[in-house]
């Protein structure tokens, strides 16, 4: 089952679109929900090491977008739309308990856009820190994944492609050990 999504995801990333739908989660994971886009980045990389930098980009780029969008919701359309989209998706409490653990402190909101597993963007704008700063923290938090990923794969994608083909089962059950752990973090903790 998992060689078979693996494949599919190799597929989705030689795609011409790929790029497009990249974006596309990446910006959705930057204003809304997390959806880790390194699913496609990583593949992606694995075909194309040549251009892992310009999907970090990106991602990067989109993801920022996103944050920018869910800033302005937070800022100026919190009681309207942020707090009701909040409501729905059981987030409230903890993103009552995260905007208070975090405030103002400006060295723990890149963290938070990096970690936080709610849209950090929202809750900048909700207690009115600055775009500036929130935009600054996405893109050091947040771009920090992307950029990371980039350059390993840019550095390792072939040698890492043939190891995953030559491990797939210790590297699938690595992956989905850590897949777990973050869901239990997200939903448990």
């Amino acid at each position: 089952m998992l060689r078979r999504l693996y494949a599919r995801l190799l597929v989705l990333a030689g795609r011409p679109d790929a790029e497009w739908w990249l974006a596309l989660v990446s910006f959705v994971d930057g204003a809304f929900f997390t959806i880790p886009p390194e699913l496609l980045q990583l593949p992606m990389s694995l075909r194309r090491p040549d251009r892992a930098l310009r999907y970090g980009v990106i991602g990067l780029v989109a993801s920022a977008a996103g944050a920018v969008v869910a800033y302005w919701l937070g800022f100026a359309l919190f009681a309207t739309v942020a707090a009701p989209l909040l409501a729905f998706l059981h987030k409230t409490a903890e993103f009552d308990q995260f905007r208070v653990a975090v405030g103002h402190n400006a060295v723990l909101w890149p963290l938070a856009f990096l970690w936080a597993p709610m849209p950090a963007a929202i809750a900048a704008g909700s207690i009115h820190l600055g775009l500036g700063a929130a935009l600054a923290a996405s893109v050091v938090g947040r771009g920090s994944r992307f950029l990371i990923v980039a350059v390993l794969l840019k550095r390792y994608g072939d040698a890492a492609e043939h190891f995953i083909e030559a491990h797939f089962h210790r590297v699938a059950i690595v992956a989905v050990a850590l897949i777990a752990a973050y869901v239990v973090y997200r939903y448990v903790f």
